[in-house]
C-alpha cells in the first residue's frame, strides 16, 4: 500500500482549520438554520462536532496521537496561507424563534408546521405551509412533500405496482421543475438548492445532482447532509481527484469519510491526525472513523481497543456498532458479542445496528435461521441497508441456499455497485458451484476496488488454479505476499501449487517458510498438511531424522494421525534396512574378514528386523482373534505396538533418545 497510499499534504488536498472561537461561532449559527429546516441528522452533527471543540482560557490538552501513523514531511512550498473568513452574525440563542428571517404572519403556520413535521405526519406539514413564501417555509414544505412521496414508496415496498413507481418518478419531475424554477429567479438558498440536488439523484441524473450539491455546499458549507450525499455520487478516486470543492475547513471532515470509503486508510488517518491536533480530538465522528479504518486495515486488536473506547465515552450510541460486532464476531468473542447485543437491545431494539448485532450473535452460535430472521428485520427496517443484505447471503452460503445467497448479494450490488464485500460473496459462491469463469470474474471485481487486499488477489489466484492457469495463479499469490498475506493464505497455496506441478524442492522450501512465519498458529488443516508434506519428502530423501520429526508432528491433528503412524513405522524399516545394505556393503569390500561371519556378529539391526516382524505377526493374529473387540482398543493397541517396534529401534540405534520419542508417540 506505501507506493500508492502516499503521504497526505492537508494543504492541498483540505483546508487549514482557523480559531476554534470562530468554529464555534460558525457551528452555532448554523445549527440554528438546520433545525429550523428539519435537518435534524446534520444538526445533530453538528451538536456532536461543536461539543467537542477545545475553546476558552484553559490550556488546550495535547492532541490525541493515532497509533501506526506517522506524520509526513510537508515542504515550506506546500504550505498556503489561512483564506478570509466570511463575516459570521453574532451569536444567538440556540433554536430562537425571533431570529429566524420568516413573515410575521407565516410565523404561526410554521409553528404548527414544524411540529407536524417533527412527528413524522409529512402531508400534514405541507398542507399547513401550502401558501407560505418565506424560504424557511418553503424548504420545510417542498422538503416535507418529498420525504411524504419517498417513505409512502418505500413502506409499499415489493408491493408496489408500476403504476405506482410511475406516479412517484412524474411526482419527482414536478418536484425538480418546482426547484429549478426556484433556482433560475434566484429567489432560493443553499438549502432549497440541496434538495433539488437531492431529487437530481432520485431521478438519477447524477451529473447535474453533483453540480447542485456543490453549489448548495458553496452557499452553506455546514449543511453535512449535502456533503455526504455528494460523497455518495462520488464513488472512485478520480472523480474525487476532480472534485472541485469550497475552500472551507467541512472540507477535511469530507475527504476523511471519502478517504475510509475508498479505503485510503493511510490519506484518511493522515487527515485525522491534523484535525486531532487543530482541536478536534474530542470528536465522537472523528473517533469512530479510526475504529472503523483500522478495521478496514484488519488490524482487529487496535480497531476493538477503539470501539471500546468510544462504548466508554457514550455507553448508549449505536452508530457503527454493527462494524465492531462484526469484528467479535471474527474473532470469536462470544462473551463480549453477547454483552453489545444486550445493551443494544435495551437501548434501541428496532435500530438495524441492533438487528445486525443480534444477527452476528446467533450466527457465531451456529443459529443460522434465527440469525437470518434479524437480518431481514433490518432490511424491513432499511431495505438499503447494504450491511444486512451481504450478511445475509452469508447465512445462506451457511445453509448451502447458492440461489438466495447470489439473490443476496446481487441486491447489495443493486444498492451500492461498489460494494466489495458482495462482490467477494459472489465470487465465493460460484467457486463452490464450480463456475470458475464466473468466480473469477467477481474476484477480479472485488479486487479493482481494493487493490491492496491480499484477500483478493490470492483468491484471484486460487480461481486461476483451478482453471489451469499456472503462471497467472504464481503472479496472485506472489502479490498477494507482496500486499501482506493477512489471511496467511500465500505461502501455503504457492507450496501446494508447487506439489501440483511436481517441484517438491520449491515446495519444501515454501512449506518451511510457511512454518516459520507462522509456526505459533499450530492448529490448522494446513500445518498438518505442511508437516505430512514434509515429512514424506524428507523420507525420499534419506534424511531419516528430518522425517521422523515431522511425522511426529502429524500425530498432532487428527486428519493425519492413522497416517503418520504407518509412516512412523516406514521411516523405522527404510531406516533399519539402509543400515544393513551399508553394512553389507562394508563387509563385502572389507578383503581382510572372512566371507563367512559368524552369526553372533549379526547387527544389531536385524536382530531389531526380526523382532518387528515377528511383532506385526503377532500383532494381525490377535486382531483376527478379537473383531469384537471396540474401535477404542484396537487403536490404544496399533499406538502400543508402534511404540515398542519404535522403542526397540532406538534403543538399538541410540539408546539416549529412546524416551523422548517413545513419549511424542504415545501422546
Amino acid at each position: 500500500m506505501s507506493n500508492y497510499a502516499m503521504d497526505v499534504d492537508v494543504a492541498k488536498v483540505g483546508c487549514l482549520v482557523p480559531k476554534m472561537d470562530d468554529v464555534k461561532k460558525e457551528l452555532l449559527v448554523s445549527m440554528n438554520e438546520l433545525y429550523a429546516r428539519g435537518l435534524k441528522t446534520s444538526c445533530q452533527w453538528s451538536a456532536d462536532l461543536l461539543l467537542s471543540l477545545e475553546v476558552g482560557n484553559n490550556p488546550k490538552p495535547l492532541a490525541k496521537k493515532i497509533e501506526g501513523y506517522k506524520r509526513p514531511k510537508i515542504t515550506r512550498s506546500c504550505l498556503i496561507s489561512v483564506p478570509k473568513r466570511v463575516p459570521v452574525s453574532k451569536p444567538t440563542d440556540l433554536y430562537s424563534i425571533d431570529q429566524l428571517p420568516i413573515a410575521y404572519q407565516e410565523m404561526e403556520l410554521y409553528l404548527h408546521a414544524r411540529t407536524c413535521y417533527n412527528a413524522k405526519e409529512y402531508q400534514r406539514a405541507s398542507f399547513w405551509l401550502k401558501n407560505c413564501y418565506s424560504k424557511i417555509p418553503l424548504f420545510l414544505k417542498m422538503y416535507s412533500d418529498y420525504l411524504a412521496a419517498d417513505s409512502n414508496i418505500k413502506n409499499i415496498g415489493s408491493e408496489a405496482t408500476p403504476s405506482m413507481f410511475k406516479e412517484y418518478r412524474n411526482f419527482l419531475d414536478y418536484l425538480s421543475q418546482q426547484l429549478e424554477s426556484i433556482r433560475q429567479q434566484k429567489k432560493g438558498d443553499g438549502y432549497l438548492t440541496y434538495l433539488l440536488g437531492v431529487v437530481y439523484v432520485k431521478l438519477e441524473q447524477y451529473e447535474a445532482a453533483v453540480n447542485m450539491l456543490v453549489e448548495s455546499i458553496k452557499e452553506v458549507p455546514l449543511n453535512w447532509h449535502a456533503w455526504m450525499q455528494l460523497g455518495d455520487l462520488i464513488v472512485d478516486r478520480v472523480k474525487l481527484s476532480k472534485l472541485e470543492l469550497p475552500n472551507h475547513w467541512m472540507k477535511n471532515f469530507f475527504y476523511c469519510q471519502k478517504y475510509l470509503d475508498l479505503q485510503l486508510n493511510e490519506q484518511m488517518l493522515g487527515m485525522t491526525q491534523y484535525l486531532f491536533n487543530c482541536g478536534f480530538s474530542d470528536s465522537i465522528f472523528l473517533q469512530s472513523r479510526v475504529a472503523v479504518c483500522y478495521h478496514n486495515k484488519r488490524y482487529i486488536e487496535i480497531a476493538v481497543q477503539k470501539f471500546q473506547e468510544l462504548i466508554e465515552i457514550e455507553p448508549c450510541r449505536l452508530e457503527n456498532m454493527d462494524t465492531y460486532s462484526n469484528l467479535l464476531y471474527v474473532q470469536h468473542q462470544r462473551v463480549e458479542l453477547a454483552y453489545l447485543a444486550q445493551r443494544a437491545v435495551k437501548i434501541d431494539k428496532y435500530r438495524v445496528e441492533t438487528c445486525c448485532i443480534l444477527g452476528n450473535y446467533y450466527s457465531l452460535h451456529g443459529e443460522h435461521q434465527k440469525a437470518m430472521r434479524y437480518f431481514h428485520r433490518a432490511l424491513k427496517l432499511n431495505p438499503l441497508y447494504l450491511a444486512a443484505w451481504t450478511l445475509l447471503g452469508q447465512e445462506y452460503m451457511e445453509l448451502k441456499n447458492s440461489n438466495d445467497a447470489i439473490q443476496s448479494y446481487s441486491k447489495a450490488l443493486e444498492i451500492n455497485k461498489y460494494e466489495y464485500r458482495a462482490w467477494y460473496g459472489l465470487g465465493q459462491t460460484y467457486e463452490i458451484l464450480g463456475m470458475f469463469k464466473h468466480s473469477l470474474h467477481f474476484f477480479k471485481q472485488a479486487q479493482l476496488l481494493r487493490p491492496f487486499d491480499s484477500r483478493m488477489i490470492i483468491a484471484v489466484g486460487n480461481v486461476y488454479e483451478k482453471l489451469g492457469n499456472v503462471d497467472m495463479a504464481f503472479q496472485s499469490y506472489l502479490k498477494g505476499r507482496a500486499m501482506g498475506d493477512d489471511e496467511k493464505l500465500g505461502l501455503i497455496y504457492l507450496a501446494k501449487l508447487y506439489v501440483v506441478i511436481n517441484r517438491p524442492d520449491d515446495a519444501a522450501k515454501m512449506f518451511l517458510e510457511y512454518i516459520e512465519e507462522h509456526g505459533l498458529d499450530e492448529q490448522t488443516r494446513d500445518h498438518s498438511y505442511a508437516y505430512m508434506f514434509l515429512a514424506n519428502y524428507y523420507l525420499s530423501r534419506m534424511n531419516f531424522d528430518q522425517a521422523f520429526h515431522y511425522a511426529q508432528k502429524c500425530l498432532n491433528y487428527a486428519e493425519t494421525k492413522e497416517e503418520a503412524k504407518a509412516l512412523l513405522k516406514t521411516i523405522v524399516h527404510e531406516r533399519i534396512y539402509m543400515e544393513i545394505d551399508n553394512i553389507i556393503k562394508f563387509t563385502s569390500m572389507d578383503e581382510k574378514k572372512s566371507k563367512d561371519y559368524d552369526k553372533e556378529e549379526m547387527p544389531r539391526q536385524l536382530e531389531l528386523l526380526s523382532l518387528t516382524q515377528k511383532a506385526e505377526v503377532n500383532q494381525s493374529e490377535d486382531n483376527k482373534d478379537n473383531d469384537d473387540d471396540d474401535d477404542d482398543d484396537d487403536d490404544s493397541d496399533e499406538e502400543e505396538h508402534l511404540c515398542n517396534s519404535i522403542s526397540r529401534y532406538m534403543i538399538l540405534v541410540d539408546p539416549s533418545e529412546s524416551d523422548s520419542v517413545l513419549d511424542s508417540v504415545s501422546e
